[in-house]
């Protein structure tokens, strides 16, 4: 018995310390102390929040250190520290660092407090940005911790959401990988600089569903989704789309599809029906124009790197290489991206050397009914020779013998798109890209909804046809080529009453369905499509 009383309490303390020990360590977060953990490096914990406007740390230096504190309001994003900022040298020893952010009449405010010293501070009108909320993220810990003297500490990353510019009261995240307005708080060695934020973005890993192509801006994508194995996905930029649900993943609203055309086109064999496809099938995105070796394997972009950028970050491309046609066609298809125009991509359309010659490669758009264009910006016949004003047109005037006022019950004829419209390229407009005096066609498709809002949608369509954002365009632009040449880029679009593949009436009427643009074969130069908001009067 004697042992037992001897040994008790030491059994009571060993199953009582590690308890007592996690409750100090609680109640130490809601002290300030900072327990310095390595004196030869940065500590630095993160302190409880004493205002909802106010963050605050507390840090220690060593005496040999050589850091600064660094604010941005402007062009922040997760993946690079941002290059424009303000900065003051961080003291050694052990002290206080406050970040108050607020908003009022007159703007936004972020201020900086070392110790009770402002040393650093941005102010911002009220027009500088409309936010409604915003998400925070910091690599410092709320418990003491040592970090690196030679690396930077993010302190506090902030972006600003933005108001929804249709819907009351809504608000939108801006994509990760795109800049941002709000603050970057971080301590930094004096002598680092930081990185410049990439123009193009492709994945470090074989997922092609994040897209390929302007880092803030347009991208394509490659899904194996069955409905969508045929399609080269375009995502838009964020501002082209602005409203729209983009949750969806992979988000691309618009498809591009290829056919190719053979010189003398062979009747293909017969096909199960679960196997033909009416456009060539893309098997991946790679760097390089040399074949793809893995016959009936579809794999993405795991040869997408940064050797598809040139040396100045001006221009990116990559290729797709397809899948053997039935008719014995195998295109390839060299995909640009241009840095000075964030909502365009480029086309050039090639034959594999295992392929078949080809007549032509048709792009065909797909998804354009979702964005309700029904004009066409076109250039009168009747114009003064040498006049280049175009007008837009409705689509009803492609189809003058279809009424389009008319309610239309579905049944298998009235549910499938009208007819294919040839439009002259005389009738397009001509205009300058780039900053070359080349003069380039332009097909531009634009919308008569203003408010996609006041739309009244037929009950139970599907959430992918019902578009939620601004009224955009859809812009093509073709290289100017000799009418009478057997080189001449066809023109063609279709319209039609209801959404693909459904019995759904498109409301207001029938709409663009398709784009398709022929391209004759050797091509030498790209076709740029181009998905863009529409600019307000003010802008034009």
């Amino acid at each position: 018995m004697t042992v037992v009383a001897v040994w008790l309490p030491v059994y009571l303390a060993n199953r009582e310390i590690p308890v007592l020990e996690a409750e100090i360590e609680s109640m130490r977060f809601a002290t300030t102390q900072l327990v310095v953990a390595d004196d030869q490096q940065l500590n630095v914990r993160s302190l409880p929040s004493i205002w909802h406007s106010i963050d605050s740390w507390k840090y220690s230096a060593p005496a040999e250190a050589d850091l600064e504190l660094r604010l941005a309001t402007e062009s922040i994003n997760p993946t690079t520290l941002p290059s424009n900022y303000r900065a003051t040298a961080l003291p050694t020893g052990e002290h206080s660092i406050h970040l108050k952010t607020t908003n009022d009449s007159e703007g936004y405010h972020s201020i900086v407090f070392l110790d009770d010293e402002v040393i650093l501070q941005y102010h911002h009108p009220k027009s500088w940005t409309d936010s409604s909320g915003s998400s925070s993220s910091s690599d410092a810990s709320d418990q003491s911790s040592a970090y690196p003297l030679d690396q930077p500490l993010k302190l506090k990353l902030q972006r600003h959401s933005i108001s929804h510019p249709l819907k009351q009261y809504n608000s939108l995240q801006i994509p990760e990988d795109y800049d941002s307005k709000g603050n970057c708080l971080w301590i930094s060695p004096t002598s680092v600089v930081p990185d410049r934020a990439p123009v193009f973005h492709f994945p470090l890993n074989d997922n092609a569903n994040e897209g390929i192509g302007h880092r803030q801006g347009i991208k394509v994508v490659v899904s194996n989704q069955t409905e969508l194995r045929d399609v080269i996905g375009i995502s838009p930029s964020f501002g082209a789309t602005l409203g729209d649900n983009r949750f969806t993943h992979p988000y691309f609203p618009l498809g591009v599809s290829i056919r190719p055309i053979l010189d003398e086109q062979p009747q293909p064999q017969a096909l199960d029906k679960s196997e033909a496809a009416p456009f060539a099938v893309p098997q991946s995105l790679n760097d390089t124009l040399e074949p793809i070796r893995r016959d009936g394997v579809r794999f993405k972009n795991e040869q997408v790197t940064e050797a598809s950028i040139n040396d100045d970050d001006t221009r990116m491309r990559v290729f797709a290489h397809y899948q053997p046609c039935a008719s014995g066609a195998k295109p390839i298809i060299e995909i640009l991206f241009d840095a000075s125009h964030p909502n365009r991509v480029g086309f050039l359309p090639h034959a594999s050397p295992d392929s078949l010659p080809m007549k032509a490669c048709q792009f065909v758009t797909r998804f354009d009914s979702q964005f309700l264009w029904r004009e066409i910006e076109m250039v009168d016949n009747a114009s003064p020779e040498g006049s280049n004003q175009p007008h837009r047109r409705p689509l009803a005037s492609l189809y003058p013998k279809i009424d389009f006022a008319k309610p239309i019950a579905p049944t298998p004829d009235s549910v499938a798109p009208f007819p294919w419209r040839k439009i002259a390229k005389s009738r397009l407009p001509l205009a300058t890209m780039h900053d070359s005096a080349a003069e380039m066609n332009r097909l531009t498709l634009t919308t008569d909804v203003p408010d996609v809002t006041s739309l009244v949608y037929p009950w139970g369509l599907h959430r992918k046809w019902r578009y939620e954002g601004i009224p955009n365009l859809q812009t093509w632009w073709l290289p100017k080529t000799d009418p009478n040449s057997d080189q001449e880029i066809s023109v063609e679009v279709r319209g039609g009453s209801f959404f693909p593949t459904t019995q759904h009436l498109v409301p207001g009427g029938p709409v663009v369905q398709n784009v398709r643009i022929t391209v004759p074969m050797p091509a030498t130069d790209p076709v740029w499509l181009e998905i863009s908001a529409e600019p307000k009067p003010d802008d034009e």
